[in-house]
């Protein structure tokens, strides 16, 4: 109720302070029409009179951006598109002269952020409600009068109120616990219990009032404060009446309350000395309420003899209205023009050329050397008789300018317009160095990069060939950034110099040698005038072909592929379509599972909600146990898995509800088809879909259900009838 009193009394203030406006400025205009008769009696007939303005406020209406800084957000400089939240204000604006306005306005809008480290978790949202005044300058001293665009800034005082709330538990009832992988889970790390625990998804509904929590004991601390918001941005004038005006405003706030969390917060939660700020980003439409001036028709009625050059022809005769003055003109007030060259006489070098000669701009005529000239500088196709100048560089702007870039080689494993298997899939994604990139015609081109000489990369072919993975050669990029595909004769020319056979021959002679599987090549066992023989041979090192785990963070899996743009700015994207007709993206390549559950945290701060962490080991997709290890029981068909093998299968629950179920979620489950549905004691229903045979089929069609807007979905096993978590599912397996 106090948010609804707050609005009320700054509509009241704005919408006084409009009333005086025009009130003020309709008295001053009748003031100046009485005193104007007594001006016209005393003035002489030939005054001017002066023009007569009805002033009135320019009214705006806007939408924007407010953008949260505060203690949440603890890296100097930080700034997070993805924390904007929309606002609405209206601005009236009266001129105080040409470059000063002075503006009333009011905001609503939204304030929020959640910060996601492995320290803290601490979210929030708060409505905002703002007004006050402020002064703008729009640079009138030095523009243009004609000019389209105008720059302005401003700097102002306001009042706000807001109120904050935090997102506590999600729609079931559970309680939010950050485990320290990355993953929220429905109870603490620590608890007796956490074996049995199940992960869980934010429903992002603010429901927790931040000062009725008190979590920090501040009591009932006031949610109204002031700012003082400095501004800039520009103005396009569209028309006499309509103009656009685009800006940034930083509000300075004098309350460290908005996000709930200050110095003298307790633990983990403190935050730091400076007060909360946020900036507003926003665009609006101005209409200027002042009418244009009248401006009365000139009278001719006295200047029909009127001669402004004053060479005895009036104007509207004049052919030529701007003869300097003392100039002989002829009957149409044109210079006289004595042997007609076009020169007049008072310019003309050579009063008596021949008739019909042509004449250069002091009017000599020209012969026949000047006429053949300008027909040979006119035709020039050779640059004899074009002008240059030669410009100098000094030393270092000479190397600057030829300083090339490396060359690089990549080794290009191939171009696939479909999907690849998924043991190849598995089998790449183990590998770190392996990037992908999209054409434009939306083919995936999978290769490995960054080599810098042409031997490094032709040992990484070889290698991989002799793994049984088969490339399609190696591009070299050249210094000026063109690109072209290293010849077989080239390879078989460093082959021959460094290993004293072809290519063909070292991939023939590795894949011929007997186990271990993968194998590579002991440089340090042989000379060029020796060939290779089976002892020269030794196990390859862990991490050459996926012998080491690689974490990988899949952010998403969809039916369909996305748009470029929805990925934009993220370098190290990874995008794997599989037979199965899916298209997983894939950031990070790590050896730590820590860095990788940061690096989840990171792509969920970025709305990628659906993020979690793959192993890869082996040249397999693998599985992490609850106790954060690396199992191979998703894949595995190991013979201590037959007897649980088919007794065990795994679902994604897509939502629960206590009666009936909205319309528009009841529609997206039809579409889905089958849906299992199980009462629960509490007299709720949980609905269930799909049927796996492993937790990771479950979770590729856990992914795609949460792309398709089931954000709360989850897998869960079945086994003899009965609903368990998905860990104790992969336990049973085991």
């Amino acid at each position: 109720m106090h948010g609804l009193r707050f609005q009320h009394i700054l509509s009241i203030i704005f919408f006084t302070v409009l009333t005086l406006g025009f009130c003020e400025n309709y008295s001053a205009q009748e003031a100046a029409t009485e005193v104007a008769p007594a001006a016209t009696e005393a003035a002489p007939v030939d005054t001017v009179k002066e023009k007569e303005w009805h002033i009135r406020p320019k009214l705006s209406v806007g939408v924007g951006m407010l953008n949260y800084q505060g203690d949440l957000i603890a890296t100097k400089g930080y700034f997070n598109p993805f924390q904007n939240r929309t606002s609405v204000h209206i601005n009236a604006a009266q001129s105080l002269n040409d470059f000063l306005d002075l503006n009333f306005f009011m905001m609503y809008g939204s304030l929020g952020a959640d910060e996601r480290t492995l320290v803290r978790n601490l979210n929030f949202r708060s409505r905002v409600t703002a007004g006050g005044l402020a002064v703008s300058y729009n640079f009138d001293h030095i523009l243009k009068e004609t000019r389209k665009l105008e720059p302005f800034v401003s700097l102002g005082f306001e009042v706000f109120e807001f109120q904050s709330k935090t997102d506590l538990i999600d729609g079931y009832g559970n309680t939010y616990h950050y485990w320290d992988n990355g993953t929220i889970k429905n109870v603490d790390q620590d608890d007796a219990e956490a074996r049995k625990a199940i992960e869980i998804t934010r429903d992002y509904v603010y429901e927790t009032d931040i000062r009725e929590l008190n979590a920090d004991g501040f009591g009932d601390y006031s949610e109204r404060s002031f700012a003082i918001p400095v501004g800039a941005g520009f103005n396009l004038l569209m028309n006499e009446k309509m103009s656009f005006k685009m800006g940034l405003e930083y509000h300075w706030t004098f309350t460290d309350y908005i996000d709930g969390i200050t110095v003298d917060s307790r633990g983990a939660r403190a935050g730091n000395k400076q007060t909360d700020k946020f900036m507003h980003t926003f665009a609006r439409l101005t209409y200027d309420l002042t009418p244009i001036p009248h401006e009365d028709a000139p009278d001719f009625s006295g200047d029909d003899n009127a001669d402004a050059d004053n060479d005895s022809i009036a104007d509207f005769l004049d052919d030529c209205p701007n003869t300097p003055e003392g100039i002989e003109v002829d009957e149409k007030g044109c210079p006289l023009d004595s042997d007609k060259d076009g020169v007049a006489d008072y310019l003309d070098a050579e009063l008596n050329s021949p008739e019909g000669s042509v004449v250069d701009s002091s009017g000599v005529a020209l012969n026949d050397a000047d006429l053949e000239q300008l027909f040979l500088e006119w035709t020039d196709e050779t640059g004899e008789y074009a002008t240059y100048s030669n410009t100098s560089y000094s030393v270092e702007t000479a190397e600057r300018k030829t300083k090339r870039q490396k060359e690089q080689y990549t080794v290009k494993i191939g171009e696939f317009e479909e999907g690849i298997d998924d043991s190849l899939a598995n089998v790449l994604l183990g590998m770190p160095e392996v990037t992908t990139r999209i054409t434009e015609d939306g083919t995936t081109v999978i290769e490995m990069a960054g080599f810098d000489n042409l031997p490094e990369a032709l040992q990484r072919k070889i290698d991989m060939e002799s793994a049984g993975i088969s490339t399609d050669g190696i591009v070299e990029t050249n210094s000026s950034g063109t690109t072209s595909k290293v010849t077989s004769v080239e390879e078989n020319m460093i082959s021959n110099e460094s290993l004293g056979m072809t290519v063909d021959e070292v991939i023939a002679k590795n894949k011929t040698l007997p186990k271990p599987d993968r194998l590579i090549l002991n440089q340090s066992d042989y000379t060029l005038d020796r060939p290779i023989d089976p002892r020269s041979v030794s196990k390859a090192d862990d991490s050459q072909f996926g012998d080491a785990t690689v974490y990988r963070v899949q952010i998403g899996a969809y039916a369909n592929r996305l748009s470029r743009d929805v990925f934009d700015g993220i370098p190290d994207l990874v995008v794997i379509t599989t037979k199965d007709g899916l298209t997983r993206y894939y950031v990070g390549a790590v050896t730590s599972y820590k860095q990788a559950a940061s690096r989840k945290i990171d792509m969920v701060q970025r709305g990628f909600d659906g993020s979690h962490v793959i192993p890869f080991k082996e040249g397999q997709r693998a599985l992490i146990t609850s106790d954060g290890n690396v199992s191979m029981g998703g894949t595995s068909t190991a013979p201590e898995m037959a007897a649980n093998f088919g007794k065990v299968k795994f679902k994604v629950q897509i939502g629960s509800y206590t009666g009936q179920i909205p319309t528009d979620v009841l529609d997206k489950m039809m579409d889905l088809g089958r849906i299992d549905q199980r009462e629960m004691d509490d007299g709720s229903v949980n609905y269930m879909t799909g049927k796996f045979n492993n937790f990771e089929d479950a979770e590729v069609y856990m992914d795609e259900l949460i792309s398709q807007g089931f954000d709360g979905s989850f897998v869960v096993g079945e086994h003899e009838g009965k609903i368990i978590s998905a860990t104790e599912g992969i336990q049973l397996l085991k």
